[in-house]
């Protein structure tokens, strides 16, 4: 019987599987200064998490975006119209620059989650 220890290769797939549905972390002192039952935090992390390590293409990238400006009401009615405009004008989902970078500062500034850090920190 040997003595040396036994190596287990992980695919970083599951890992990144594992950090997805356990969801990422929202501080809880960011909680407190949100409204509760406005924001379901335990939704919110698994959309930020699935962001981050998902592996995605800009589409699903941009839908999460959406997702998250929605739940957090960033966007307007006429923000909306104009994702559909573009959605029925190209036949695929895209948000702008700008209407990224709203979502992205929403969460760096609301929840303090820096969400373009790279994707294989944490």
């Amino acid at each position: 019987m040997s003595s040396q220890p036994r190596i287990i290769h992980l695919d970083m797939l599951d890992t990144d599987y594992a950090k997805i549905a356990a969801g990422e972390p929202i501080p809880d002192d960011k909680k407190q200064r949100l409204a509760q039952d406005s924001y379901d935090f335990n939704r919110l992390g698994k959309h930020i998490a699935r962001y981050r390590y998902g592996n995605l293409d800009q589409q699903s990238r941009d839908d999460i975006l959406c997702t998250l400006g929605t739940i957090a009401g960033l966007f307007t009615l006429a923000d909306t119209e104009d994702m559909n405009d573009r959605l029925r004008q190209t036949g695929r989902f895209y948000l702008t620059p700008g209407e990224r970078q709203q979502v992205i500062n929403w969460l760096a500034d609301e929840l303090g989650i820096e969400l373009n850090r790279s994707q294989r920190e944490a």
